[in-house]
């Protein structure tokens, strides 16, 4: 399993998570098994997602997607994030615990 680790510094949640609601980039339609949002506990404007591909490429094809229809958007990004979001791509190695296969 690949993991695709997204990291957004946001001006106002609430504002993010009605972008990322309306799944600007297809990741309904990517491949991804699974999506996860966590928000910091300590800064509540610190966002992170988890997405979930069987594949590399899958991951790599929807990195990209995400990339060139969301994160290269200045309209976008300058109104929604206080930075550059960061991006990069996990292999599941091991797994204990709860759900393990």
């Amino acid at each position: 399993m690949f993991t695709l680790q997204v990291s957004y510094p946001v001006r106002d949640y609430d504002a993010f998570k009605k972008v990322f609601d309306s799944d600007p980039a297809g990741r309904a339609a990517s491949g991804a098994r699974s999506v996860r949002l966590f928000r910091d506990t300590e800064d509540r404007n610190s966002v992170a997602v988890l997405l979930d591909f069987d594949t590399k490429d899958a991951a790599t094809v929807f990195l990209e997607r995400l990339r060139s229809q969301v994160l290269d958007k200045p309209e976008v990004m300058g109104e929604l994030m206080t930075a550059p979001p960061t991006a990069r791509i996990l292999e599941e190695v091991a797994r204990e615990g709860q759900g393990a296969g």
